[in-house]
């Protein structure tokens, strides 16, 4: 396999997964409002999401190091489609909190998967290559993948959810659920005939429940590297920051959107909202290459700049009256969030050994989940009691304080 053709599948794969997330992201909150939670409810929801990925990201990036990153990736899209379908028949806050429970289980399984499967299929066919740039290409679909999700997502209930509004026990937002779980089927089948992994002899003959026993001695030396790997640890402690920051956003955004609006009778209007961020995202990804090479690859310059620009960002969305000045604020912060990933992920993958790739790329997430649990509730909270716009401003000094753990990172210059 050629490192184009390889690049061309994982850019696929990331499209085609984040595509259907994009689906139910303009109307997730929505949704939940719709069923009659309050926003405190839905930020507990979101809790119980977090902290099922917080409990399952290690032993799951452990699995994946132990049996195989596409074995574990396939078992992710089967939890997924048990959530999707669990919410079309969930009917309160109690069954809601079960099918984010799945949501949180999937999203544990696929973390640090098939990301780790690229890193070492990129390594082992183009040993002298730079990572960096085939990050951002490939990071380029993620948000081209969730802005048209998005962008779909906001126009079916007007479409689709006219029909399923008829139906009884579904809503006008069912139609998003029943386009994701046709989704996850071909993309499962995809997943399978076009992923190929290189397992090395150990993981071939490994069955699954035996990986669990192989767990104790992955996940303990995998954490002890990282927490005392002096980069490593750096990362982690700015990826919470970034968790509890970024949650504010994704958890409120709607509700300030509505509160605007008056309504939120025009969805098509979170559609292009969350098509812009994704787009904005895209946009950011796309620029890391060019400013990587003006920054002489000064990754951690690069990515202290864009965290500060990112809570500036959210000072300012908190301040917006109207939707003229929301829009343009919202998708500019998320430039210089896409503009970040490329470089982050550069480093850390430079500073891990491939044994404990996804183990690690999962302890990453497992932190970044760990700032997003204490940001929902957070954010819920001060939300619910005070202002959308005050727990905005908690967030934007939470993102500027994280930003300060790149000043203490070395040079990492790549010609």
């Amino acid at each position: 396999m050629t490192p184009k053709r390889l690049i061309a599948i994982a850019s696929l794969n990331q499209f085609c997964h984040w595509f259907m997330i994009g689906l139910f992201f303009p109307v997730m909150t929505l949704l939940l409002l719709e069923r009659g939670l309050t926003l405190f409810q839905i930020g507990a929801i979101v809790a119980v999401y977090s902290s099922t990925v917080i409990l399952l990201e290690l032993p799951t990036g452990g699995l994946a190091d132990a049996i195989g990153r596409k074995r574990v990736y396939l078992i992710s899209l089967v939890a997924l489609f048990a959530a999707g379908l669990g919410m079309l028949i969930a009917w309160n806050f109690v069954t809601m909190m079960i099918v984010f429970f799945f949501m949180g289980m999937a999203r544990a399984l696929s973390s640090g998967s098939l990301d780790a499967w690229f890193v070492d299929e990129f390594q082992r066919i183009h040993p002298e290559g730079n990572l960096q740039p085939a990050l951002a290409r490939i990071g380029v679909f993620i948000p081209l993948g969730l802005g048209l999700g998005a962008l779909i997502g906001g126009i079916l209930p007007m479409t689709l959810g006219t029909v399923t509004r008829q139906i009884p026990g579904l809503t006008k937002y069912s139609g998003n659920l029943i386009t994701i779980t046709l989704c996850l089927i071909v993309h499962f089948f995809l997943t399978l005939r076009l992923v190929q992994e290189h397992l090395p002899e150990t993981s071939k003959s490994v069955k699954f429940f035996e990986g669990f026993q192989q767990l104790p001695v992955v996940l303990t030396t995998s954490i002890q590297y990282g927490v005392k790997h002096p980069t490593i640890s750096l990362l982690l402690g700015s990826a919470i920051g970034w968790g509890i920051g970024v949650s504010g956003l994704e958890l409120l955004w709607q509700p300030q959107v509505k509160m605007l609006l008056g309504s939120d009778a025009q969805t098509w209007i979170f559609g292009v909202l969350s098509a812009g961020y994704f787009l904005a995202s895209a946009a950011g990804n796309l620029s890391a290459n060019p400013i990587c090479r003006i920054f002489h690859h000064d990754y951690p310059r690069i990515l202290l700049v864009t965290r500060l620009l990112m809570g500036i960002g959210v000072f300012l969305l908190a301040l917006q009256q109207h939707l003229a000045g929301f829009m343009p604020v919202y998708w500019g912060l998320f430039v210089f969030n896409g503009l970040s990933n490329s470089p982050n992920a550069a480093i850390f993958n430079a500073h891990i050994p491939k044994e404990q790739r996804s183990t690690l790329l999962s302890f990453q997430s497992f932190v970044e989940q760990s700032g997003g649990l204490i940001g929902a509730l957070c954010m819920g909270y001060i939300s619910e009691h005070i202002s959308i716009p005050i727990a905005w401003f908690f967030a934007a000094e939470i993102l500027v304080l994280s930003g300060l753990a790149y000043v203490f990172l070395p040079g990492q210059k790549r010609k």
